[in-house]
């Protein structure tokens, strides 16, 4: 009798965790981006009905994607989201803009990768710094392959997928130092990507993505009995803010840096501060990484900061009231830099393959 009592209790147990989890998810966005665990942003989605991610993305508003898991559809025009009227062409690319291929001669072609920071999260098409940064330079067309809450694995097949079909002669990736941690997770917005070690290789895992329904089926099998501890596991074993690997992180950028130098292009890095916190851990990895590979890199931080003895500036008018994006002023900054060095570093002349 004790051991039926015992197991009715955990069903019942388990059934009112169930019922007390699906109220919560469909009712409270999550606290956070990443939830600090997997298990937990994955619950999250699954009993919320997709209706919210870690990064309280409503998937319904974007597109399944194999590689990335998701990205923006193609064809809106001037649609408000995320605090912000905007478009995407028939590419699913921020931007009204057509990109005609093959490439016309007299066009000079840079491809944009990177996170919300690049896609523009609450500034309008014209605001972002690609788009800042073609209305500066005539001659100039820079396509915006930014997707919000990216990861660098996922900007990787977005530049194989996508980019690399555009001809570019300049591939210059968005640095945000918080997407180290999202290269650790096979979780975030939604599923995605991960590159995992295989002996002295690399590989990449959780591709093809599972569909959206897939993956809220598999997250609602689970016994929440078990799952909750999980996750409350993940939580203690790591620091959601700044564990990484390091080594992740550069097998990443190398095989983006490998693909753009395949298709005769030029690699640039371009560092976006993290404006809460200017001094971020992942800092420290931009300028190793920089010095290390010898890659071209833009760092704008210096830029944000004012004249010894002057008021801070940043975040201030750079920045979003009460967010961590940057505004039209914040993307001018940035803008400004990546055309000046251009300018002052034209590169050798692209050979066609």
């Amino acid at each position: 009798m004790r051991v039926v009592a015992v197991v009715l209790g955990l069903i019942v147990a388990e059934v009112l965790t169930r019922i007390g989890l699906s109220a919560c998810a469909k009712r409270f966005p999550p606290p956070n981006n990443s939830m600090g665990s997997e298990v937990f942003s994955r619950l999250w989605y699954a009993y919320s009905d997709g209706r919210y991610s870690a990064l309280q993305v409503k998937l319904r508003e974007s597109v399944y994607d194999p590689h990335r898991g998701y990205r923006q559809p193609s064809g809106l025009r001037g649609k408000e989201m995320f605090g912000a009227t905007l478009s995407t062409n028939s590419r699913g690319m921020r931007g009204d803009k057509e990109y005609a291929v093959p490439k016309p001669a007299s066009v000079t072609r840079v491809v944009a990768l990177g996170d919300s920071m690049t896609f523009g999260e609450g500034v309008p098409d014209d605001a972002t710094w690609p788009a800042q940064l073609s209305a500066a330079v005539p001659g100039l067309e820079v396509a915006n392959l930014g997707g919000r809450g990216y990861a660098h694995d996922q900007m990787y097949f977005a530049l194989v997928d996508d980019g690399l079909a555009l001809k570019p002669d300049i591939v210059i990736l968005g640095f945000f130092a918080p997407d180290l941690v999202r290269d650790e997770t096979t979780f975030y917005a939604y599923e995605k990507p991960r590159f995992v070690r295989a002996g002295s290789d690399w590989q990449v895992e959780n591709v093809p993505v599972p569909m959206p329904d897939d993956a809220m089926r598999r997250a609602r099998s689970w016994p929440l009995l078990l799952a909750l501890p999980r996750g409350l596991l993940e939580l203690r074993s790591r620091d959601p803010d700044t564990d990484y690997d390091p080594a992740r992180a550069r097998e990443i950028l190398r095989r983006i840096a490998s693909a753009t130098t395949e298709a005769h292009a030029r690699f640039l890095l371009v560092n976006l501060p993290d404006p809460p916190d200017v001094e971020h851990a992942g800092r420290s990895f931009f300028n190793d990484y920089c010095v290390r590979t010898g890659t071209e890199c833009i760092d704008t931080l210096p830029l944000f900061q004012p004249p010894p003895g002057t008021p801070k500036k940043f975040p201030g008018p750079y920045t979003l009231p009460h967010n961590t994006h940057y505004s039209r002023e914040g993307y001018a900054v940035v803008a400004e830099a990546v055309r000046e060095y251009l300018e002052t570093h034209p590169g050798p002349a692209r050979s066609e393959p």
